[in-house]
């Protein structure tokens, strides 16, 4: 198993419609087997498998950077074929949470046998509104404790059609894990974990980020053929405030998407610097995902 989430850490995933399956009122699944932890080469990734046989479904957690907010994905092919690349998904994370925010989804198949996977984007472990305006939404969250992290012990997926619960089981055990793969990440990336989760101030868009990729930029080829892609980046930003690097931490289809969009950020985004607890400028990162979708 850790050896498939290795390769999928790298896979390119085909963000095409797929046919849907039916489903019955209510799924709730058990897992069958422990937590995988995988080091990828710019995130951390969790994953777990529920059911068996055409039930099996895996959950992944996806981390970027620090803190509370983790990407979801489902993958499986009892997930069925649906025939949209998005929909309106609601996560929710308990139980005795409030119920989730509805987004959207975005959907696609995984491999040569195309199992269906749902991208659920960032979400939040205490299912708190996200305020997708501040260029990065983890930092207007508020932290999370360990006695909250193992009161939760499942998540539930909802669409018009589906109803899915999987048993988690407590969460404290597995975000552990998750907290020091982040720690030894953020030192490959030449900065102190410590001084980093301990900022006056993090980094933060002089500009708002949906003016640093205009229409115009869409590549000529994939326009013509309607193909779309998700970029998640992260940019290393100077004292003054300047990226000084961009790294592609996860992207789905083309290549071109991905060198064009660490192009462009290079050229357009600028930054106030992140701070120190004295109020001084020191070097840091910024994290976030670019969606490349023909209208």
């Amino acid at each position: 198993m850790g050896r498939f989430w290795r390769c999928c850490a790298a896979l390119f995933i085909a963000l095409v419609p797929v046919p849907h399956a039916a489903w019955a009122a209510e799924m709730v699944l058990e897992p069958t087997d422990k937590w995988v932890l995988n080091y990828a080469d710019d995130s951390c990734r969790l994953a777990h498998a529920f059911g068996k046989d055409k039930d099996r479904i895996l959950l992944v957690l996806d981390q970027f950077q620090p803190g509370g907010m983790m990407d979801l994905s489902l993958v499986g092919k009892r997930l069925g074929r649906i025939p949209e690349s998005r929909i309106d998904l609601t996560v929710t994370f308990g139980p005795g949470l409030p119920k989730g925010e509805l987004n959207e989804a975005m959907l696609g198949t995984l491999g040569p046998d195309k199992t269906t996977i749902i991208m659920a984007g960032p979400r939040d472990l205490l299912n708190r509104p996200i305020r997708r305006n501040t260029g990065n939404s983890s930092d207007s969250l508020g932290t999370i404790t360990p006695e909250q992290e193992a009161a939760i012990t499942e998540v539930r997926f909802t669409t018009g059609t589906m109803r899915l619960t999987l048993k988690t089981g407590p969460m404290k055990g597995p975000l552990d894990a998750m907290r020091t793969c982040m720690a030894n990440l953020v030192k490959e990336w030449g900065l102190d974990p410590v001084q980093q989760a301990a900022l006056g101030a993090r980094v933060a868009p002089t500009t708002s980020p949906g003016q640093w990729l205009k229409p115009e930029d869409y590549p000529a080829g994939p326009l013509f053929m309607g193909a779309g892609a998700i970029v998640r980046f992260r940019l290393m930003v100077g004292t003054d405030g300047v990226p000084s690097q961009c790294f592609i931490q996860l992207a789905t289809n083309s290549p071109e998407f991905t060198k064009l969009t660490c192009d462009l950020l290079m050229k357009r985004a600028r930054f106030t610097p992140a701070l120190d607890r004295e109020g001084k400028p020191v070097a840091s990162y910024y994290t976030n995902s670019v969606r490349w979708l023909v209208p």
